[in-house]
């Protein structure tokens, strides 16, 4: 443990200008992600383009505030907490233990020559009897009324941990743009949107993708949207499942 500290002190104290520098190109990428949605939401007269937008200042924002936190504590280790403490004392070798293997002396082997072993009958092999396996039953896909507005996977009922993949397909015939969005609980009453919303259509493919690590365990809704030019969209596909990490 003294070890992986020492070195990690070492590393910020050797080179914290190249860390400050890329903290720097990441403040600018989130304010630049800042202005665009800003810039958007001003822009629209939509609602639910207002809501994606504002979604995204908060982000921004919040993303800009963790990477200032991390520049307080690479100042604060640099300047405060590197200077006072012997950092190659932490950094200290492992001892490298040794065995001593013994050593056998080699044994006389006698000459003589052993007895014919009698061969001993085999043994009658019993026939292997295979048990049917039961197929278990495919969860149901989930009731979406617009088949162009429709979640493939994940299924009705489906526990789910780590990334997981949202498919199906999210199109219209004067489509503007689809969001896969979360709730929590039996009836949300606060839907997520999960990343930002997506221009382009998609027919039996990949729409989204969840990163259940990030949220507590228990029952969520996924629900896809489809919003077409005049700001209107067909009902909502929405599928049940369950997360649990």
């Amino acid at each position: 443990m003294l070890n992986i500290l020492g070195f990690f002190l070492e590393l910020i104290d050797r080179h914290a200008f190249w860390l400050y520098l890329a903290c720097l190109v990441v403040i600018l990428f989130y304010v630049r992600s800042y202005i665009r949605a800003h810039r958007d939401r001003i822009n629209t007269i939509f609602t639910i383009e207002k809501e994606v937008a504002a979604h995204r200042e908060g982000r921004a924002m919040t993303n800009i505030g963790a990477v200032l936190g991390v520049v307080v504590v690479i100042t604060a280790l640099k300047y405060y907490v590197v200077p006072t403490i012997n950092v190659e004392e932490l950094v200290q070798p492992t001892p490298t233990i040794t065995l001593a293997i013994p050593t056998r002396a080699p044994t006389a082997t006698p000459t003589s020559v052993p007895p014919t072993p009698t061969p001993r009958p085999r043994p009658t092999r019993r026939p292997v009897r295979v048990l049917p396996t039961a197929t278990p039953t495919p969860l149901p896909l989930p009731p979406c009324p617009n088949e162009n507005v429709r979640i493939t996977f994940p299924r009705m009922g489906a526990v789910l941990s780590g990334r997981v993949p949202i498919r199906g397909t999210a199109n219209h015939p004067r489509f503007q743009f689809y969001k896969v969005e979360f709730g929590q609980g039996e009836k949300p009453t606060t839907w997520h949107v999960i990343h930002d919303i997506h221009k382009t259509p998609v027919v039996n493919g990949l729409l989204e993708e969840l990163d259940t690590t990030v949220l507590p365990n228990g029952v969520y809704w996924i629900q896809l949207t489809v919003v077409d030019q005049t700001g209107n969209f067909p009902p909502p596909c929405q599928v049940r499942v369950t997360i649990q990490n």
